[in-house]
């Protein structure tokens, strides 16, 4: 079972729709309580609109269709950057770099997401915490990628 159907089954709670009935130009959408995603696109895509359209179930609320909104637009951003901690949170960027998963790649294939996914998160992270971060008994460090086993001298 890949993350996808993991994601799935982990929000079991929630009514999630696979549909062809989509337009073309949408992955997905989440509307009154219910997470409606295009079948017709690849696993990947399908991984990351889940993760996004979990992440408006969480945080946001009515209609932000309207991205000439400032606030829609503040929200869409807001969940597109959980959708990245969900998907790619720290501990498990740390334990693929400990596998030797290196480079945007191996990246992508180790997380299932498309590589600019990834791309999207770790500029995330640099812009939420600057160069590099602790976590754990780690550091991570954003450009070049790069973690660290960190010990007081």
């Amino acid at each position: 079972m890949g993350r996808y159907e993991d994601l799935l089954k982990k929000y079991d709670y929630i009514s999630i729709n696979e549909t062809g009935s989509i337009p073309k130009f949408m992955s997905g959408f989440y509307m009154n309580g219910e997470i409606f995603i295009n079948s017709n696109r690849p696993t990947t895509i399908k991984l990351e609109t889940l993760a996004e359209e979990l992440a408006h179930h969480e945080i946001t609320y009515g209609n932000i269709l309207d991205d000439k909104d400032i606030q829609n637009r503040k929200y869409e951003l807001k969940a597109r950057r959980l959708a990245c901690e969900i998907l790619i949170p720290l501990k498990e960027l740390i334990s693929a770099y400990l596998q030797n998963v290196h480079n945007l790649y191996e990246l992508a294939d180790y997380f299932e997401v498309s590589e600019s996914f990834v791309l999207q998160t770790l500029n995330h992270y640099k812009q939420k915490f600057g160069h590099s971060t602790r976590c754990g008994k780690y550091v991570i460090q954003f450009e070049p990628l790069r973690v660290f086993e960190y010990k007081d001298i």
